[in-house]
């Protein structure tokens, strides 16, 4: 079997990509208007810079991933190894069980911690392979001609 991916499969792969950044945005820009509200209403935006800077980032990418274009890739790759290593150094830092109200939701709040650092990690192997990098140079404007 060969690991070489074939174009077909290359773009089930990418819309699966498009539909995750879509719903991470769609939550991002909740994050996003809340932040605008706080920082409004004079809250200090050091505190909010994460959730201002997330929602645009996630628009990029969704505008990349939909035209293929070859800069999406080392934005996702940035994009994904910080927030695996946010992810791990809250883990181990144990913020994360100090936000969980119970044990309960500490579990969930783990749960979804660990599912998030194990989809950017895979980005981080998808987007890093070659035959990515050559679908995502591929020019979409000659081929729709």
């Amino acid at each position: 079997m060969s690991s070489v991916l074939n174009d077909a499969r290359l773009t089930i792969l990418f819309r699966i990509f498009l539909i995750c950044y879509s719903i991470l945005a769609v939550f991002f820009a909740f994050a996003f208007i809340e932040s605008i509200l706080a920082v409004s209403r004079g809250a200090d935006v050091s505190g909010y810079i994460e959730d201002l800077i997330s929602f645009p980032l996630y628009l990029l990418i969704i505008w990349g991933l939909k035209l293929r274009r070859s800069w999406v890739r080392p934005l996702i790759c940035g994009v994904a190894c910080f927030s695996v290593l946010q992810m791990l150094l809250a883990t181990v830092s144990g913020e994360l069980l100090k936000a969980a109200a119970n044990p309960v939701a500490a579990v969930f709040i783990y749960l979804f911690n660990g599912l998030f650092i194990l989809f950017y990690a895979y980005q981080l192997y998808f987007f890093s392979r070659s035959d990515v990098k050559v679908f995502c140079k591929t020019d979409l404007t000659a081929s729709s001609r």
